[in-house]
């Protein structure tokens, strides 16, 4: 058999296999104790005869080079013997000439060759490295929008769960962010947005969403002023970027 013939691919048996109170007489749960450990030492025992064996090194990988082209150890002593036949015979092996066999003005061009080669690696480098930072930066600064409705229920606060914190939220009722009413001197905010370092407008953002508040509060200027994101029964709609 030969070496790729002694891998394990997996035993046969193993005592995740087994219940938790197996129902075997003892000298059966020995014998399946120990048909791992045997499965290995039958795959070892097998490997070293494998490797022993005079037809080992055509199984035995060999990574190609320039001046052997072969595949097995085997092939490639047999490359190796057959430029050494061909070199005492006057013929010249392939893969025998390198740079320093070659005149003067071929290794210029082949030098030129390989800078231009390397100049345009690194330039492609380069322009990759620049596509990527700029993929990431875009990635990073994206934004996503996410929409919705909520009904007031009357609450001085009340907290409108997202499952994130947003980055800005923008809330209305029926379209609307202000109302006056003149008559009665009263100012009445309906909605408004609300960013980081920025909530006066009864809106403030949290860990996973944002507050919205109802209360009245005096103001000398416009009579009362009212704060109304939360009004009970009033249908508010709101904007939400993540």
């Amino acid at each position: 058999m030969s070496v790729s013939d002694q891998k394990i691919a997996a035993f046969s048996k193993t005592i995740s296999q087994l219940r938790d109170q197996p129902n075997m007489q003892p000298a059966e749960l020995k014998a399946y104790f120990d048909s791992s450990p045997d499965e290995l030492r039958q795959a070892h025992n097998g490997l070293c005869d494998a490797l022993c064996a005079t037809s080992a090194a055509s199984s035995l990988g060999f990574q190609r080079t320039a001046g052997v082209p072969a595949d097995t150890v085997q092939a490639a002593l047999e490359n190796v013997q057959a430029q050494v036949t061909d070199a005492v015979l006057g013929n010249i092996p392939s893969g025998s000439v390198d740079g320093d066999k070659l005149a003067q003005d071929v290794r210029n061009h082949f030098s030129a060759i390989e800078s231009a080669v390397a100049a345009e690696s690194s330039t492609r480098q380069s322009i990759d490295s620049n596509l990527q930072s700029q993929i990431s930066t875009l990635s990073a600064t994206k934004c996503e929008l996410y929409t919705g409705t909520y009904v007031g229920d009357g609450a001085a606060t009340r907290t409108i769960n997202l499952g994130f914190r947003p980055k800005a939220v923008l809330v209305m009722y029926r379209g609307f962010l202000l109302e006056m009413e003149f008559n009665y001197w009263h100012y009445c905010s309906l909605g408004g947005i609300a960013i980081e370092g920025w909530s006066n407008t009864g809106i403030s953002l949290t860990s996973n969403g944002f507050q919205v508040q109802q209360n009245l509060s005096p103001n000398s200027e416009t009579g009362m002023t009212s704060i109304r994101v939360n009004t009970s029964g009033y249908t508010y709609v709101y904007l939400a970027f993540k």
